[in-house]
């Protein structure tokens, strides 16, 4: 009863909020004890933090045991006094607090005096973390910048923690930020990690790849990082992997630039040995990075921003190899060796054969079908007409596919630049003594080109366009309540072009001539509002607060709009086997030896049937067909809720227990246009039938009905 009374009363204090203010931070916490220069704890002992770069100021008194806590600190650089009747004043100038770290800052006051006098001191702060039990590591920017990076990528550095793998990051991906592999943190998941920006949920909701922003963070954009690797308080959670705390840089009372370019050309790059074998030249690689940052007052103490611009540019090929048919195979002619060097009764070849090669013609296929089974198949002219164009554009010019004989390999360089610019954008206003204001923009525009089937065939493009605003305020109620607000929207946004809008036509084992890659988008915006409300009374010190996200995953697709169809050597009776053994048994070719399959392939394309035809047959919510080509869209939508209380209590000054409850609830994913069905009854019951039918003897073949379901249609989901 007493937490639900807790719950409805916050959710209640929210909703008012929410109306009145706005702003962000990803914040940590100030404690320690203030003593005598006997050790005798100091009560009713003032202590003033300052941000040294907005002049933002905060203020708390002593408990009586002279311990103090200064809750919801936004990370940076600041100046700690510390008054007492009695003592000179305390001033330690530089006080690095670091982003989800929170900082044990013991003071001791040197002498007796009036607090108008000062004694500067330096290294007060704990070099460990003794405020919690959290484990990881805290990068600076100063660290971000000085160490090496691949691409200026800064996921590089997020693994750089005990206890995790590192991950393959994809250096094709138009991102630069793509983790395919790896990432694992302590035996988690990979796709565990929960990464936040500013305190924003910046995580993609459905790749679920290691360490993964949606949001690109640059070096020069970036203020510090940390990743706790295991025993994250209740106020993080979510996931049972990393969990990541980013922080944009802010503007200060002094102007700050850069402009920087780093190029990497490929003069001293060697060609691939097999490029060279094939007469292919050497692939472009061409890298730049360049673009430029600046911070600075509007107002001075009140006003601050931050910009940071970077472009990416990359000339870059990759050399591709496809297996093609030879000219031989487009006239109707198949090639195939013996084993033991002899021809048969259906072997004669056109001049200009190599030598111990054996053919087939076009008549000669004939033959050897009506030898084995009495049918002719002919052979499909359309087909002879796909296969000599293919030779005729294609020439081979690889030897590492294909058989040599109606097969070889076509090596050429796809062509793959990436184009990318990123802007980051950062104010901060400290409105009134007690309200602090910020809000940060993000905007990317990336394309990239991916590889093509063949040299004249149509590229893949991607188009990729984030985007992501976050705002928010802290609010120090008074000196022992402060509330931090944060609202986000981070949106993911690409688009995938396809390479073929015609039906999937596949010479299995001898030539396809596009990728078939169909045309696919996908926005995903994520609305994410937390709230955090801290309480210092005491030894305690109290947070309690809940991060709601409102996730949609808009999909528009063509990879089911489209048949498909093959020439399969192993579909279909009377097919390539035929000629290797008849259905009697007797083979019309005893001494194949091993080129006996890739006779079989080649012998099955020159007849052209197809074996396999697959229709993708499409459905709109009345049960209509959807004509063949029409692009399938789908809204699929969740809500996560969740809800913490934890309290810091520092049992002695040397003693700290934190301990806390989190209740989260996450609504099973639905489609919002009533696009979802499910079978109408339990597929558990229908199997508890057919294993009931099994032990009777008596088979239960009933169908399986399917109907609408889901939110959209006022019906159950799954």
């Amino acid at each position: 009863m007493i937490i639900k009374m807790l719950v409805r009363s916050y959710v209640s204090f929210l909703l008012v909020y929410l109306c009145a203010a706005i702003g962000f931070a990803q914040n940590t916490s100030v404690s320690g004890i203030i003593t005598d220069l006997q050790g005798a704890a100091i009560p009713g002992a003032t202590l003033t933090i300052t941000n040294k770069a907005s002049n933002a100021v905060r203020t708390v008194v002593s408990s009586g045991d002279g311990t103090y806590q200064v809750p919801q600190v936004v990370p940076g650089t600041y100046r700690v006094r510390a008054e007492a009747k009695g003592f000179a004043s305390i001033v330690d100038e530089n006080v690095q607090v670091l982003v989800s770290t929170p900082l044990t800052l013991n003071l001791q006051f040197k002498q007796a005096g009036g607090v108008s006098e000062t004694v500067t001191v330096t290294g007060g702060e704990s070099t460990l973390n003794t405020s919690d039990a959290t484990i990881g590591n805290t990068f600076d920017n100063r660290k971000v910048q000085e160490l090496p990076l691949l691409s200026r990528n800064v996921v590089g550095l997020l693994s750089l923690q005990p206890g995790v793998t590192a991950p393959t990051i994809n250096e094709n991906s138009s991102t630069r930020l793509d983790v395919k592999r790896g990432g694992y943190v302590n035996g988690s998941r990979s796709d565990q990690s929960n990464v936040t920006l500013d305190g924003v949920d910046v995580n993609e909701q459905q790749g679920g790849a290691a360490f993964f922003s949606v949001l690109r963070s640059t070096p020069d954009s970036l203020q510090e990082f940390r990743v706790t690797t295991t025993n994250a308080n209740t106020d993080q959670g979510r996931s049972s992997g990393a969990q990541i705390s980013l922080v944009t840089r802010s503007g200060t009372n002094k102007y700050h630039g850069s402009l920087y370019e780093f190029h990497r050309n490929d003069k001293c790059a060697a060609n691939d040995w097999f490029s060279n074998k094939a007469g292919v030249k050497r692939p472009k690689l061409l890298r730049n990075n360049f673009g430029g940052a600046i911070g600075g007052p509007i107002l001075k103490d009140r006003l601050f921003f931050f910009f940071n611009y970077e472009g990416f540019r990359e000339a870059k090929g990759s050399p591709i190899t496809e297996e093609v048919p030879l000219a031989s195979l487009g006239q109707g002619i198949v090639r195939y060796r013996t084993s033991d060097g002899k021809s048969n009764e259906f072997g004669s070849c056109p001049a200009g054969t190599p030598t111990g090669v054996n053919c087939l013609t076009r008549a000669q296929i004939s033959a050897a079908y009506v030898k084995a089974n009495g049918i002719d198949p002919g052979t499909n002219s359309a087909a002879l007409a796909v296969l000599a164009g293919a030779a005729s554009r294609y020439p081979a010019n690889d030897t590492t596919v294909g058989d040599g004989l109606n097969t070889g390999g076509y090596r050429f360089n796809a062509s793959l630049p990436v184009k990318q610019n990123t802007f980051i954008g950062r104010f901060d206003f400290n409105l009134t003594p007690k309200h602090i204001l910020s809000a940060r923009m993000n905007y990317q525009n990336d394309t990239a080109s991916l590889s093509s089937a063949f040299s004249d065939t149509p590229s893949r493009v991607l188009w990729s366009q984030p985007k992501g605003i976050a705002i928010g305020e802290a609010w120090t109620i008074s000196n022992s309540l402060v509330n931090n607000f944060r609202y986000g929207l981070t949106r993911a946004a690409f688009t995938q072009g396809g390479d073929s809008n015609q039906t999937n036509i596949n010479f299995r084992f001898i030539f396809q001539p596009f990728l078939y890659a169909r045309g696919f988008s996908r926005v995903t915006p994520i609305h994410n509002i937390v709230d955090d409300l801290s309480w210092s009374k005491g030894k305690h010190s109290v947070q309690f607060g809940t991060n709601m996200r409102f996730i949609s995953n808009q999909r528009t697709s063509l990879g089911t709009s489209f048949d498909s169809a093959a020439i399969n050597p192993s579909y279909y009776d009377l097919s390539g086997d035929v000629v290797i053994t008849s259905d009697a048994g007797n083979p019309i070719f005893s001494n194949l030896g091993s080129g006996s399959t890739d006779l079989r392939d080649a012998l099955s394309s020159v007849i052209g049937r197809f074996s396999a035809y697959s229709a993708n047959v499409n459905y709109d919510r009345q049960g209509n067909v959807i004509a063949t080509g029409t692009p399938i869209k789908r809204d699929f939508r969740t809500q996560e809720y969740d809800f913490y209380l934890q309290d810091s209590w520092k049992v002695k000054p040397n003693l700290t227990l934190n301990y806390g409850l989190r209740w989260s609830n996450s609504v099973p994913v639905y489609e919002a246009n009533g696009l979802q069905v499910k079978p109408t009854q339990s597929l558990s019951d229908f199997f508890a039938k057919r294993v009931a039918g099994a032990l009777a003897g008596k088979p239960y073949v009933a169908p399986i009905s399917i109907d609408l379901a889901g939110k959209a249609n006022g019906r159950e989901g799954f």
